[in-house]
């Protein structure tokens, strides 16, 4: 690899997933580094409810897009892809591993690169009545409108359409990136897992030292904190929040899926076919070699 024509390996998937602990198992064993895809990741102090790799595993393994910026700050996909350049800069090819489809995306095509929306597309759907607009959304993009939180939106649903004219012009000319995917019920089973493990691991603590703090939209907002800062507050008991931060978790999940499968070409691999974490971390390693190392035009 030269430094002109940065790779990685690229493994995605919906949190809870197992990215993390997929991309450890194979770091650990080829000696290469990890660059985390994690949008909440960056944010120093916030570990617990980020479910960041432990001390521990970042002393076996270089792992990059962590620690970025204190949580009162604001932080841009622009900001982490100048963090993370020096990850693609070694003989070692790294593995990128997370669940924010932009941060994966921008990395593959760079932020100058990305499709802009059809003008002529706009001006059409602009004009047309909800009805309509809900009806070709749903033709069109049957997964991503199902997924729609807001139907009732006429910017979402035009939005949606606009990416998936986008995507069926140039998604085919993607590389393709490796992906896991677990059954619904086992997701959900993992995620109450991750949910009871973070509070048992002392998120309402971590949260009472960021509750002074001044954070910026998206800390403040974030999957499980909202919620801790709620019981601080007064506003929820502890079991009302873990039961949020489930719903809202499962609620990602299911987004997450639908825009790896709309924006980024993806060879999913079923984790369920796999008894333990060292044969799946076999199964994408090898997925990996096989479809070669990934083109990264968002660092050159």
């Amino acid at each position: 690899m030269t430094l002109n024509k940065p790779s990685a390996f690229v493994l995605v998937g919906p949190t809870a997933s197992g990215k993390s602990a997929v991309a450890q198992r194979i770091a650990e064993r080829t000696g290469t580094s990890i660059v985390s895809a994690d949008s909440m990741n960056i944010y120093r102090g916030m570990d617990i409810g980020t479910a960041k790799p432990s001390l521990a595993e970042r002393a076996l393994v270089k792992t990059w897009g962590i620690d970025l910026a204190d949580p009162t700050e604001p932080f841009s996909v622009g900001d982490w892809l100048r963090a993370v350049r020096p990850a693609f800069q070694s003989s070692q090819t790294p593995i990128v591993a997370g669940g924010t489809g932009l941060y994966v995306k921008c990395l593959l095509q760079g932020l100058d690169d990305l499709p802009t929306a059809d003008e002529a597309l706009r001006e059409r759907t602009e004009k047309m009545p909800l009805a309509e607009l809900q009806a070709e959304a749903q033709t069109s993009a049957p997964e991503a409108y199902e997924a729609l939180a807001d139907k009732e939106n006429p910017r979402r649903l035009i939005r949606l359409l606009e990416g998936k004219k986008t995507s069926d012009s140039w998604q085919s000319e993607m590389p393709v990136v490796i992906g896991l995917h677990v059954e619904r019920d086992e997701l959900h089973r993992r995620i109450a897992a991750r949910i009871e493990k973070m509070y048992a691991g002392g998120l309402l603590d971590e949260a009472r030292g960021l509750a002074g703090l001044k954070l910026s939209p998206t800390a403040q907002h974030a999957i499980g904190y909202a919620e801790a800062f709620a019981v601080l507050r007064g506003e929820m008991t502890e079991s009302q929040a873990r039961e949020k931060t489930i719903i809202r978790t499962r609620q990602l999940s299911k987004r997450q899926m639908t825009w790896f499968r709309h924006q980024l070409n993806v060879k999913w691999i079923e984790t369920a076919a796999f008894a333990d974490l060292g044969q799946l971390a076999d199964k994408v390693y090898n997925a990996c070699r096989e479809s070669g190392p990934v083109p990264l035009a968002g660092v050159r």
